[in-house]
């Protein structure tokens, strides 16, 4: 068990300072090409803390376990906005500026449609998959072109004196320092888990699921406590979109995914609520009242509950 705790703590390290990379690779990046935060947390950061789903998906899709990629987006969604916001506002209240959002999130609705109508059939086929991988493409494109993208009173004209190289080598340094500590924080707890005589599955259903929303939660609480708002909701969004879009777009083109009709009743409306929410919580006096962070955490807490 002691090393348990010992992965825990060393994973726990590397989410850190990864996240820390990121976040200020991120804001440079930004600056160097006169986009908002946002643009670069929908993006650049959503796409890489939303890496270990990817990985996670893409290696159980070839190891003949594709189903878990759908049950794996899905709880990170919900995860992404019940935990990651909820714990992020609750510790440095957030702001979210509707105005900066209505759009994505009206994507993001979109996606959740038809990613349910994908599903209703009970599989995910491969050019359902080519669809969505194509729709991400066409997002990210649409991100960083948009006009009222570049339209945020907080940044500057293109910024030449901030090093791109230097910019990109953060990044990616938070990318895979976020992937090798999520891993490492996974490995510890799925290690104390089995000290204490907790089932494998409660353990898959449980700590692998929260570990792959690790990324996205260190993250958007480093980005809380530089003042960095735009980057962590950016970064939730993004990363919810990231999942449905490019993760099951991609597993599904190697293996037809099979969803269980039973997740349409329960998990996937639980998903869109958490969707929808962020709607009524933009058009709140700003920052986010730690009310409403607790609100959501324990909205989190009754869906992990209802699970069981």
């Amino acid at each position: 068990m002691s090393i348990g705790f010992t992965y825990l703590i060393i994973g726990s390290v590397v989410l850190f300072y990864g996240a820390d990379w990121i976040i200020k690779g991120g804001s440079q990046l930004a600056k160097y090409f006169g986009l908002s935060n946002i643009v670069i947390g929908l993006t650049v950061v959503a796409f890489g803390t939303s890496l270990p789903e990817l990985v996670v998906s893409l290696a159980a899709a070839l190891e003949g376990s594709p189903t878990i990629a759908v049950g794996n987006v899905i709880g990170s969604n919900i995860a992404n906005v019940g935990l990651v916001l909820g714990l992020s506002s609750l510790v440095f209240p957030l702001t979210i500026k509707f105005t900066q959002v209505k759009i994505d999130l009206g994507i993001y609705m979109i996606v959740c449609l038809l990613f349910t109508y994908f599903c209703m059939d009970g599989e995910i086929i491969r050019m359902e998959g080519l669809i969505l991988f194509v729709c991400i493409i066409a997002y990210t494109w649409f991100a960083i072109t948009h006009p009222a993208k570049k339209k945020d009173p907080e940044i500057d004209q293109i910024n030449p004196n901030v090093p791109l190289s230097k910019s990109l080598l953060l990044i990616l340094l938070g990318i895979l320092s976020l992937s090798f500590g999520a891993n490492i924080f996974i490995t510890g707890a799925i290690d104390i888990a089995r000290y204490f005589g907790i089932s494998e599955v409660v353990i898959g259903m449980t700590i692998v699921a929260l570990g792959t929303s690790l990324p996205e939660l260190a993250t958007s609480v480093i980005a809380a406590f530089r003042k960095e708002s735009a980057i962590s909701i950016g970064n939730i969004i993004g990363s919810n979109l990231f999942n449905l879009l490019s993760v099951i777009g991609l597993v599904s083109m190697i293996s037809p995914l099979e969803s269980p009709k039973e997740i349409i009743h329960f998990e996937i409306p639980y998903m869109v609520v958490y969707g929808l929410v962020l709607v009524p919580i933009s058009l709140m006096p700003q920052p986010i009242h730690r009310g409403t962070a607790l609100l959501l955490l324990l909205g989190y807490g009754m869906f992990i509950f209802q699970i069981f």
